[in-house]
């Protein structure tokens, strides 16, 4: 039965939830400590203290998290996956799985990355933000942002997960509104990032990632496909690997191209390593889904 191993964009995740898995199991253990030797500090002990806001910490402990939970996964069931993807920052996990990236070329651009993204935001004449919400329907929310263009004000629709899931990128102003909007209408704020993404405001930040951090790193010819978020193709070439990357900055995550590549993969089966989060829902509405978390590494 042909597999494919999906990885989740960036979680929120408290460490006391996931403290036993991190600190016991032999793949985490591993994981965290290749990550330690590469960036120069216990990531375990950062990871602990982090918030989603401290980019290099949260995004390497997660990067380490869910690809353990890929490696347990592996393991346990004996069976490799024939095709892998991700959403966002799971695109990133993604390529590293394909070994497209190694393990500590990927941190090392994580480390070179965000700080490219904290000069670009952080020089920005307006803040931007991305703002992530569930329980409205796709009208209602492309109502809303059409709202917020009758006031003269920008704002993209970043990310649509499916009917009823999604993420809007807007100054850090507009948001605020926007999020006042969402509560108006029933939905549910989930959480602001302070930063744009996926979307055509930062074209400039995709240059200079270009420019300044991917070209830093090795990249290679991936040994199994990769779904590309971007326009749902298999890649493989390493230069596609990296160009999609980049390109998932200015380009809308929707589900539904997600999908479409992995009907294109012929996989039966999909799991998703993280924290228990909505993509297991998403997608068991169109695959077999096996949830790979923290407590069922434990328990087995």
């Amino acid at each position: 039965m042909p597999v494919a191993l999906f990885f989740p964009g960036l979680i929120p995740t408290r460490f006391d939830a996931i403290s036993p898995f991190v600190t016991t199991n032999e793949h985490a253990k591993r994981r965290f400590a290749e990550a330690d030797e590469v960036l120069g500090y216990c990531l375990a002990d950062a990871y602990r203290e982090a918030s989603i806001y401290e980019w290099e910490v949260f995004e390497a402990g997660f990067m380490a998290l869910t690809l353990a939970l890929a490696d347990w996964a592996e393991e346990k069931h004996g069976a490799r996956p024939a095709a892998c993807g991700g959403q966002s920052f799971g695109a990133f996990m993604a390529a590293v799985w394909a070994g497209a990236l190694s393990y500590p070329d990927a941190l090392r651009l994580i480390r070179r990355s965000v700080a490219v993204e904290t000069d670009y935001f952080d020089t920005l004449d307006e803040p931007l933000g991305c703002h992530f919400f569930y329980r409205l329907p796709h009208g209602k929310v492309q109502q809303l942002v059409a709202e917020v263009h009758e006031r003269g004000e920008w704002a993209e629709l970043s990310v649509v997960l499916d009917e009823e899931v999604h993420a809007v990128s807007a100054t850090l102003s507009t948001l605020e509104r926007f999020e006042q909007r969402v509560r108006e209408e029933g939905g549910f704020p989930f959480y602001t990032m302070n930063r744009a993404e996926h979307c055509s405001a930062v074209a400039g930040l995709r240059t200079r990632l270009h420019d300044e951090a991917y070209g830093t790193v090795e990249w290679r010819t991936a040994h199994i496909p990769v779904v590309s978020d971007v326009d749902g193709r298999l890649l493989t070439d390493a230069e596609e690997i990296k160009q999609d990357l980049l390109d998932g900055w200015t380009t809308p995550v929707h589900w539904a191209t997600i999908l479409r590549g992995l009907r294109t993969a012929e996989v039966d089966e999909v799991w998703i390593p993280g924290p228990r989060n909505m993509f297991a829902r998403i997608t068991n509405n169109s695959f077999p889904t096996k949830v790979i978390t923290p407590k069922m590494a434990l328990e087995a």
